[in-house]
């Protein structure tokens, strides 16, 4: 069970959404390391959500219209967020706060973040841990979220290195990646918005 539970785990990974698109958001505004510090941020998040599904506070979460449409609510408006400070940066910044911005903990916070307050990462390790359960006695209880959280972080490390390792898939700085992700960005949190304002009235 645990195999596919894995497999499940990597598609759902592998698939874009908001997670992807921070990570390129990151190395395209500040490099590769920014985007392996939100790798780590994500992979945070991941083993938070692997620990509130173990101990029921997801499930609790996801059934409940009012909690489940603020969580929706400050994930969307965070990437809006983003998506607007990528495609209108102020002309203002100062050096320090574009510094901060690239940071361990500014990367960081951003891929956590934008993790920890994606919906359907609660609804996917609910569902994860509903079928893992009966195998989570002893040690595993504390090795399957380790494992999917240092996996997690592992696949967006090299996602960030993919994307600034050569000339053809560089893009860092990239004028044009970065107007598309902004446009991304905010259609995603727009959409995530609308989504779960439809959902609950």
């Amino acid at each position: 069970m645990f195999i596919w539970s894995s497999i499940a785990h990597f598609i759902a990974l592998t698939s874009p959404g908001p997670d992807t698109a921070i990570i390129i958001r990151q190395v395209n505004l500040h490099g590769r390391r920014a985007g392996i510090n939100a790798a780590f941020g994500i992979g945070f998040g991941i083993y938070a959500h692997c620990l509130l599904a173990i101990n029921g506070i997801s499930l609790f979460i996801i059934t409940n219209d009012l909690y489940k449409l603020i969580v929706s609510l400050i994930g969307s408006i965070y990437i809006f967020y983003l998506g607007i400070r990528m495609a209108f940066p102020s002309n203002n910044v100062k050096e320090n706060d574009q510094a901060a911005s690239s940071s361990f903990y500014g990367s960081f916070t951003s891929g956590l973040i934008t993790n920890i307050f994606n919906i359907k990462a609660f609804i996917f390790f609910v569902s994860l841990f509903s079928i893992l359960t009966d195998s989570m006695d002893g040690l595993f209880f504390y090795i399957y979220p380790i494992y999917f959280s240092i996996t997690s972080a592992l696949w967006f490390m090299f996602l960030s290195y993919l994307l600034s390792s050569s000339n053809t898939f560089n893009i860092e700085r990239n004028n044009l990646i970065n107007k598309l992700m902004a446009l991304i960005l905010c259609s995603i949190g727009l959409f995530i918005f609308i989504k779960s304002i439809y959902e609950y009235f």
